[in-house]
């Protein structure tokens, strides 16, 4: 009798162990650690990819593809160099100061919602991590487990409500790696799927971004090939020299960037429009 209620204590308390175990969720800041801790950050990165834009309004071409190289300088240092259709454009982000060129003229357009999929791969410590989800309305005191197409993932989130989107991190239990994130604009959501997380040295990046707005494919993107890159010139990010290279809205040669540009910033919307 003994031996008998003694194995059965052992059970319990096996299983409520193995229970507490299964229900672990770490607090944001030990995810996030965990998160940057997989991936980690070099000093810079150079990634090469197409990224192939989906024109839903015109048949005859349904795909607008360009080619981009990206330059991350760590931290906080990022550059889009962009080929598309003889157009020749730039990007540069620098702790949190932006600057376009189209065409070799600098634009005054701030970061379009669908250009975000960057952040989470730029900002690679905890504390940079969290302030940028805290700036996009991710609620970050709140983390949850969910499953995303047959992938148990730890949520950073809050839902609006059961069964919508809602500004969040999705980030695989197993891995540790991002999988989802998602951004709210004006009522409308931005999604970003990252797949197909390659290696090199210890520094992992995924190599196929989709992005999504309002349930509807956006844009694909495939990675050919990125290197790790510890000689970036401090010139390439330098928002401030740059704009002095470059004319501004007061050249003659505004007017047409600035209707490029109007005309790219209204897209989002129009694409929205197709499907309301």
């Amino acid at each position: 009798m003994r031996t008998f209620v003694l194995f059965i204590t052992i059970a319990s308390f096996f299983i409520l162990l193995s229970t507490t175990v299964a229900a672990f969720i770490p607090q944001t800041p030990h995810l996030l650690f965990l998160i940057t801790d997989k991936i980690k950050k070099p000093v810079g990165i150079v990634a090469f990819q197409t990224k192939k834009v989906l024109n839903y309004e015109d048949e005859t071409a349904p795909l607008i593809e360009m080619e981009e190289k990206l330059s991350y300088s760590f931290p906080g240092k990022f550059r889009s160099d962009v080929i598309s259709n003889g157009h020749t454009s730039f990007y540069v982000q620098s702790n949190f100061d932006i600057l376009k060129v189209m065409d070799g003229t600098a634009v005054t357009a701030g970061k379009l919602p669908v250009e975000s999929y960057t952040d989470i791969l730029l900002h690679r410590d905890y504390e940079s991590l969290r302030f940028i989800l805290e700036q996009a309305n991710v609620e970050t005191t709140n983390i949850f487990l969910e499953r995303t197409n047959d992938t148990i993932c730890y949520v950073i989130g809050k839902p609006f409500e059961k069964g919508r989107p809602f500004p969040s991190l999705w980030i695989e239990k197993d891995t540790f790696f991002p999988v989802k994130y998602v951004l709210e604009n004006n009522g409308w959501f931005v999604e970003f799927f990252y797949q197909d997380w390659q290696r090199v040295s210890k520094t992992w990046y995924p190599m196929k971004i989709s992005i999504f707005l309002d349930n509807q494919l956006f844009a694909l993107i495939d990675v050919r090939s990125f290197e790790l890159n510890g000689n970036l010139s401090a010139d390439l990010f330098d928002v401030e020299r740059l704009a002095r290279l470059y004319p501004n809205a007061n050249s003659d040669a505004y007017d047409e960037t600035r209707e490029q540009v109007e005309d790219l910033n209204k897209s989002i919307e129009e694409f929205k429009q197709l499907y309301e």
